[in-house]
């Protein structure tokens, strides 16, 4: 099975990606003409396979137990073969490969191209499991508000999200930083990750975002993680790529989805909260000036209740959030 390559290559859709993994044949498919990289999927064995140009580099991928650099010779031309085993995760394997066939594009060689993309790779290798409740719970809180953002404006609110990059706040608006947490719980108590999470940055305001969600049954008004990545992916048309590839950073995988079907509907309204010095943190600049040696303390992680706390006004910036998250809320 052949498909068609467009003279100007562009990544594939997760959902061709897996319609080729249901084919019962080998699907070959040209990523590149200059250099010429051609992808082949194995759906028997779940592997991918990147054919290129051997240009002189010595790629060694010795310490990965799946994935594999062979040599072939065709008929116009000598080969470097990388085998790549996707094992359930086969769009993540897929941006891996996409992402060595841009390096290559760029003119590097392919022992460059590979290390540029093993951090991707090694997100590939570390997420092998299902997301965590914890961590299914803090994405829902964060794509509810990014479902309203992308009502507005898609772009501007891929812009503003800042999570899949690791960053140290969630979303970035033009006057201030927020961060959101969204807890199960009865009371607004919410895990905090690091001593700098709830560190504002210099010279911006941090505002803190409580969400409460409860189990929903079968809710009018209830969402679930693959409802609202749908929507989202809906409302940004030609913008989905980045927000594919954020997913698969965090550790989403295509294949996995009908394990977050479980619904949810707001517990209560939204509330914000100032970051300031009223607020419940432990923040690393204050603790480097009076815990003693604080540098060699390491992965610090805390609950904070915010329940008592005043809560801020609505930014300006998403005024409209309130009324979409009131849509969602429980009704008794």
């Amino acid at each position: 099975m052949v498909p068609d390559s467009p003279d100007d290559v562009r990544r594939l859709e997760p959902e061709t990606i897996e319609r080729y993994f249901k084919s019962p044949n080998t699907v070959v498919h040209l990523l590149s003409q200059v250099p010429r990289c051609e992808l082949r999927i194995e759906p028997a064995t779940e592997c991918l396979e990147l054919r290129v140009p051997r240009d002189g580099s010595n790629p060694d991928l010795s310490p990965f137990e799946n994935i594999e650099i062979d040599y072939a010779t065709d008929p116009n031309q000598d080969c470097f073969i990388l085998r790549l085993a996707a094992g359930g995760m086969h769009y993540a394997a897929y941006s891996f490969i996409a992402k060595i066939v841009e390096e290559l594009q760029q003119g590097h060689f392919f022992s460059s191209a590979i290390f540029h993309s093993l951090k991707e790779y090694e997100l590939l290798i570390q997420s092998r499991r299902l997301l965590s409740s914890e961590k299914q719970t803090g994405l829902l809180g964060e794509l509810l508000l990014l479902t309203y953002l992308c009502s507005i404006d898609p772009v501007s609110a891929l812009t503003s999200w800042l999570g899949p990059e690791s960053e140290q706040h969630d979303f970035s608006f033009d006057t201030f930083d927020l961060e959101v947490k969204t807890t199960k719980s009865e009371r607004r108590t919410h895990r905090i990750g690091s001593a700098t999470q709830l560190e504002p940055s210099e010279n911006r305001s941090l505002l803190f975002l409580s969400i409460q969600i409860t189990a929903a049954g079968g809710a009018d008004n209830a969402f679930s993680l693959v409802e609202l990545v749908e929507k989202i992916r809906t409302l940004l048309g030609p913008h989905t790529l980045p927000f594919n590839e954020y997913l698969a950073r965090l550790g989403w995988r295509w294949s996995d989805v009908e394990s977050y079907r479980t619904k949810y509907v707001l517990r209560s309204r939204p509330a914000f909260y100032p970051v300031d010095e009223h607020f419940p943190a432990l923040q690393d600049s204050v603790l480097r000036r009076t815990i003693p040696n604080y540098e060699h303390l390491s992965e610090i992680s805390y609950r904070t209740d915010v329940s008592h706390l005043h809560t801020a006004s609505v930014p300006a910036a998403l005024k409209g959030f309130a009324a979409y998250a009131n849509s969602l809320l429980r009704r008794s």
